[in-house]
């Protein structure tokens, strides 16, 4: 065995994580490391422990590196410093603003992201929008924290693609589906009496949809509006979740995001084996379910 790999989870009850688990298990395997795995149930401290206490029992488990899904990026920097002066490789799974000035100070260490192209993932939802709907149609966006680099360049690029053509409201949520059900409600009992609802909804996640999908039926149950118009886009676009939930009708399209703990394992092995160091940045494409020629209004 070339020793254990430490994968550190946003939280176990998300598609997304629960696939980069599956995904990482395989490829744990299949290069010939154990995987430690543990879930930090959305608490970004409870996260930072983990890894600590990984790093303090590194010599009983053959620990030899560490992969996260961020919680939240800024205790995260800290604590990925710490790592890499103990010697561990790093990667973060998702979008980093703190990887490239970390891998400038240990660069002969394999210290990097593998991401989504995260504005592409707003592009995508920018062109859904357009697909289904004319100018001047009101959207509505539930970002993730927009603290987060992902949050804002999913945001970032949405706008470039409506530009000005599609007035826009901005809520921001964490990645929760009850985060997402709770900021649309609130943004819901705020409007007057007479308000409609916003046609065109994008969540940062699939499992974001589902609280956005709940909280605008409770708004048009209340006030006797008719959804046949609206539609919600996702993002993750798993065949077991998201494109599930399209097929079903419960959201109208989604982003598929490839999970990025495979491509980080092998690469962590390229590095102990062949002594090959990955890019900073190992960026993955996404697409659109259903693909854009195929989206109907």
């Amino acid at each position: 065995m070339l020793g254990t790999i430490g994968l550190f989870l946003r939280a176990n009850d998300n598609d997304y994580q629960q696939r980069l688990k599956e995904v990482g298990q395989r490829e744990a395997k299949r290069q010939g490391f154990d995987l430690l795995i543990e879930s930090a149930q959305n608490d970004p401290q409870r996260q930072v422990d983990q890894i600590r206490a990984a790093m303090q029992s590194a010599s009983t488990t053959k620990l030899v590196a560490v992969l996260v899904s961020s919680v939240r990026e800024e205790p995260l920097a800290l604590v990925a410093k710490e790592t890499a002066e103990a010697g561990f490789d790093f990667a973060i799974l998702n979008e980093s603003e703190f990887i490239d000035e970390l891998r400038n100070q240990y660069p002969s260490k394999a210290i990097f992201a593998v991401t989504a192209d995260q504005i592409e993932i707003g592009r995508i939802h920018g062109h859904q929008s357009r697909t289904l709907f004319p100018a001047q149609t009101q959207v509505l966006c539930v970002c993730g924290p927009l603290s987060t680099i992902m949050g804002r360049q999913r945001l970032d690029g949405l706008k470039e693609v409506l530009g000005s053509d599609y007035p826009l409201i901005e809520l921001q949520a964490d990645w929760t589906s009850e985060g997402a059900r709770m900021a649309v409600e609130r943004w819901a009992n705020a409007q007057p009496s007479d308000a409609s609802l916003p046609t065109m909804l994008v969540a940062h996640n699939d499992e974001m949809a589902l609280g956005v999908r709940q909280a605008v039926r409770d708004f048009a149950s209340k006030r006797e509006l008719s959804l046949s118009s609206t539609f919600i886009t996702g993002c993750d676009g798993s065949q077991t979740f998201g494109q599930r939930l399209v097929k079903e009708s419960r959201i109208k399209s989604t982003v598929i995001m490839p999970p990025s703990s495979g491509v980080a394992i092998e690469w962590i092995a390229r590095s102990k084996t062949r002594h090959e160091l990955p890019p900073v940045r190992v960026v993955q494409p996404v697409t659109s379910f259903p693909s854009l020629p195929s989206l109907k209004p």
